[in-house]
């Protein structure tokens, strides 16, 4: 006797953060089509639950409808809400956040690794280019991730030689904070997209080896800043240009030439992780051969896979995401280049910053 696997997907259907809703359920509803699953399923039904601005009571509304599965959703304080507002197993698709440990919220299964951690491969990447670099300053939006990202940028400070400065902003008083922020070699910024926009605007006038801004690994991110963004650092989840080797579902180039043809555009960010959760969901019923809660979360936690998306692998001790890393990317030319990790670089960092101008110059002279 054939069945429906009843998914249900708790995102912002509606409210500021709408766009990354509806692509992740663009997403997941594309997966559901394309999904084959082992008898009794036949078929993957998807019911959406509009997160905003309610997103726990979004959570209890799905929880009550007793689906087989729930994702979702996009935004750590969103997701931290809605999580806390069940026991179901989650599957975490837009919440990338240490607070997401298996000790504080143990049915939750984590696709991506924490955000804050794309700092470790900055550090590192300045680190094999530059052996004499010392200070690193990062500048900071007063939200719930700054405690999180500085506690990474100090662990990873400190196994690499760099000491650390660090400044807290509260809204409205970016350009302040980033006028009296002291030199350094390195520079992290972490703040909202119009933030990071303003203290471009006064820090990318100051001579840094290495600049980041943890908006800037996104297309169009900083566009106002012209010349000035080349050079600059960020992070970028994944990449519709960047191979990845898939031992579950397509490849990333069917990936993308798939959803191309079903909406007519590229597929964000938010669109890879939400049709890898559903890909990781389909591996775990596999192995299990159940949907039930139990089975499905003991099965992700034992599951060692690679998607589109790149490796899936939850830490034993935590439940953090592991296997999955962020690249990092930097601007030249308008054109965002995977710089690390090393064996996935589309070319090589540029360093120090200065260097892409001088770069430029001799170019323009030769021409």
């Amino acid at each position: 006797m054939s069945s429906s696997l009843a998914v249900a997907l708790v995102t912002p259907l509606t409210g500021p953060a709408a766009v990354h809703g509806l692509t992740t359920l663009r997403a997941v509803t594309l997966w559901a089509r394309d999904e084959q699953l082992p008898p009794p399923w036949d078929d993957i039904n998807v019911t959406a639950y509009d997160a905003h601005p309610h997103p726990a009571a979004a959570m209890r509304a799905a929880a009550a409808a007793r689906p087989d599965v729930i994702f979702g959703p996009y935004g750590q304080r969103s997701a931290l809400a809605a999580c806390a507002a069940t026991d179901r197993v989650v599957f975490n698709i837009g919440a990338p956040s240490t607070r997401f440990v298996r000790q504080a919220f143990p049915n939750v299964v984590n696709l991506l690794s924490p955000h804050s951690t794309w700092t470790r491969g900055l550090l590192a990447a300045v680190r094999a280019a530059d052996r004499q670099a010392r200070r690193v300053t990062v500048l900071l939006a007063s939200d719930d991730r700054a405690l999180e990202v500085v506690s990474v940028v100090r662990a990873a400070a400190a196994r690499l030689g760099f000491e650390v400065a660090s400044s807290v902003f509260r809204p409205g008083r970016v350009m302040i904070a980033a006028r009296r922020l002291p030199p350094a070699d390195v520079l992290i910024v972490q703040g909202d997209p119009d933030d990071e926009n303003a203290a471009a605007e006064v820090l990318l006038r100051r001579p840094w080896r290495a600049a980041a801004f943890s908006t800037a690994g996104h297309d169009g991110a900083l566009t106002a800043l012209r010349d000035r963004r080349d050079g600059l650092l960020g992070p970028r989840a994944w990449s519709p240009r960047l191979p990845a080797d898939a031992g579950t579902g397509p490849s990333v180039s069917e990936f993308v030439a798939c959803y191309q043809r079903m909406y007519d555009q590229l597929p964000a960010a938010t669109a890879a992780v939400a049709y890898a959760a559903g890909l990781v969901l389909g591996r775990c019923v596999w192995a299990s051969g159940r949907a039930d809660d139990p089975h499905v979360l003991a099965a992700a936690r034992t599951l060692d896979t690679s998607t589109l998306l790149g490796r899936f692998r939850l830490d034993e001790a935590t439940g953090l995401q592991v296997g999955h890393h962020s690249h990092l990317v930097q601007w030249r030319d308008d054109v965002a280049h995977v710089v690390w990790p090393a064996d996935r670089a589309q070319s090589p960092l540029a360093y120090p910053r200065s260097r892409i101008g001088v770069a430029r110059q001799h170019a323009m002279t030769a021409s």
